[in-house]
């Protein structure tokens, strides 16, 4: 891999100490291991595996905080999601691991696009096979883990998007624990729990007036004309009673994970804060779409200040209680499906309850993750009070024109 000039040079002394606390004993697994992944199946690993295939890209940072700079040379197969559903975050990683580009491509499970028989007598064929659990019973049901498993190919199932806050750390310690890596795990999972219980602590001292707090998620904002798909119990919808507010799908959805409200139905429960979950995601040509490209660095600050006013426009949202309150936010989409699942819940506890969270600085949460469990410089801007863009894109705007 080319290193990039920040993985050149030295690391500071605590995160080095980090990474001396994780490695120490990293070398010292004895196989076979037993693990019981997130959809409650038990699996055992007879020999350390080398070959690893991802069924969503987009998760290739769980491979970073397993195996640091050595994760691309882990990943023999992935589905080709990351590049068109997290362009910046696939421009980020494709710099700092080039190989990544040639890396065989997988077809989605749930379209039935996955070649079973390509995948299992390709050259690297893979040890372990990372699925989303979503795909898990649908993979039963298929046969496909029984001829996985036939083939001596291990399906390890993690779950960052259904159950966020219960599955996350397991998703990391019990892969981290299959692949020989099991303190790399651990310290991911401490650092996690220390900032979830943070949260919680503040959220048990909340005073009576932030109790009433209710909220709205519109999924996937910009990336088509129709309005408006949302997220109840599952997703980032998890975050909302965990920071003692009011979902306004709960209701309406009647236990669904997600679901769709009309504009009528929202400006009429009056949410206190609405949030927008999108990114700049391009179509298979490589154009971009209505969405708000947030991400990775570097960032156009102008396009997004247009993407956002384009979303803001749109004449029944500024009907809607919290936009008259101008606490519409929007937040970084491909969070949904990550381990770094943190720095999203870490903005909705900010723009919740600000004045309790005023302190919390999320994209600092997302260096300091990458720094230390995945040895590398990442940053960017994952989250944004929408009317703030909007003045900052215009106010560069005006002065470029000067």
């Amino acid at each position: 891999m080319n290193k990039s000039p920040f993985l050149r040079t030295l690391l500071t002394s605590s995160v080095m100490l980090a990474s001396a606390c994780v490695s120490s004993a990293s070398f010292a697994d004895t196989f076979p291991v037993t693990v019981t992944d997130v959809a409650g199946r038990t699996v055992t690993i007879e020999q350390q595996p080398q070959h690893v295939a991802l069924s969503t890209g987009r998760v290739f940072p769980l491979l970073e905080i397993i195996y640091q700079q050595d994760a691309a040379d882990h990943l023999v197969a992935w589905r080709d999601d990351m590049r068109l559903s997290a362009p910046s975050m696939y421009a980020s990683y494709i710099k700092d691991y080039p190989e990544l580009a040639e890396v065989m491509k997988i077809g989605k499970i749930k379209s039935g696009e996955f070649d079973a028989e390509r995948f299992i007598n390709m050259d690297n064929k893979p040890d372990v096979f990372v699925v989303d659990i979503s795909n898990i019973a649908l993979a039963r049901e298929k046969g496909l883990l029984d001829k996985l498993e036939t083939a001596g190919i291990k399906v390890i199932a993690i779950d960052f998007r259904e159950d966020p806050i219960k599955n996350t750390v397991k998703s990391v310690t019990s892969l981290a624990k299959a692949l020989g890596r099991e303190d790399q795990g651990e310290a991911f999972a401490d650092y996690y729990q220390q900032h979830v219980k943070a949260i919680e602590q503040t959220v048990a001292n909340l005073p009576n007036s932030e109790s009433s707090k209710t909220v709205f998620i519109e999924r996937a904002a910009g990336y088509d004309g129709s309005c408006c798909q949302t997220f109840a119990t599952g997703n980032m919808g998890a975050y909302i009673p965990f920071l003692k507010a009011t979902n306004i799908a709960d209701k309406p959805l009647k236990g669904a994970i997600t679901g769709k409200m009309s504009p009528e139905s929202v400006i009429a429960a009056r949410p206190d804060v609405y949030i927008m979950q999108t990114t700049g995601w391009i179509d298979k040509k490589g154009n971009a779409t209505a969405g708000i490209p947030l991400g990775y660095s570097p960032i156009n600050e102008e396009a997004i200040s247009k993407a956002t006013q384009s979303l803001m426009n749109r004449s029944w949202l500024k009907a809607v209680s919290g936009y008259q309150s101008k606490d519409v936010y929007s937040i970084y989409m491909p969070f949904y499906n990550s381990p770094y699942n943190l720095v999203a819940m870490e903005y909705f506890a900010k723009w919740i309850h600000p004045d309790q969270f005023a302190s919390l600085d999320p994209e600092k949460t997302f260096e300091e993750m990458n720094l230390r469990f995945a040895n590398r410089q990442a940053s960017g801007t994952f989250g944004q009070n929408n009317f703030e863009a909007i003045s900052k894109g215009a106010a560069k705007s005006k002065g470029a024109a000067k």
